[in-house]
Formats: C-alpha cells, sequence, structure tokens
C-alpha cells in the first residue's frame, strides 16, 4: 500500500464549490487545482451538489485507505466471533488445526494455488 504524502483537504466551501459550466469552462484549472491542493471540488447543478472531482492520485490512494479499513474491520469481527467461540468451548484443538492447515496445504498444491 502507498502512503500519502499528505492527507486530502477538506473542500473550502468560498473556494471548491463549482457550478457545472464555470467547471466545464475551467476544466484545465480545476485539474491542476485538485493535484496542487489536494481538496477535492465539489460540482453543482442548478444549485445542487451533483458530483466530487479530485486527484487519480489521491482517489487511488484514499480507495487503498478504504480497503485498509475494510480488512480491518473484518479482522475484528473475526477475532470478536473466535474469542466468543473461545468462551463457549467452541474451539479446534493444536492437532485439529495442523490437521486442517495441512489439508488445505494438500488441495492448494493440488490445484497449483500454493507457490
Amino acid at each position: 500500500m502507498r502512503t500519502r504524502p499528505r492527507t486530502i483537504e477538506r473542500p473550502r466551501l468560498d473556494e471548491d464549490v463549482v457550478p457545472f459550466t464555470e467547471y466545464r469552462r475551467t476544466l484545465n484549472d480545476c485539474f491542476a487545482r485538485t493535484a496542487r491542493t489536494h481538496r477535492p471540488i465539489v460540482i453543482t447543478q442548478n444549485g445542487r451538489s451533483t458530483s466530487v472531482m479530485m486527484s487519480v492520485e489521491d482517489f487511488e490512494l484514499t480507495w487503498d485507505e478504504i480497503e485498509t479499513w475494510r480488512k480491518r474491520a473484518a479482522l475484528s469481527r473475526m477475532i470478536e466471533i473466535s474469542r466468543k467461540e473461545f468462551e463457549n468451548g467452541e474451539y479446534l484443538t493444536e492437532e485439529e488445526s495442523f490437521a486442517d492447515v495441512e489439508k488445505m496445504l494438500g488441495e492448494m498444491d493440488a490445484d497449483g494455488a500454493s507457490r
């Protein structure tokens, strides 16, 4: 995962809200501004916010951060489930766990999935 050199800034309502007609007219300036400021531009139509423009770099980094948080949340849920199962006496012995892992590795080797 890449690390962001700085965080995406919150849009400034006095600078970063642009009507669609102005956005279309100043598109190159908008590209440069999002890359320079790391602030997204909120695009409006008929006085209502409809879209957000941000640099590709910021989008990719944001997506990476979202995926990291999703994985952390899934891991936290798995840990919580495991704790509850353990408290309820629902667990495998060390031998059973290793046997399951060996079986999975064998299946992966047979499928050509490992290595």
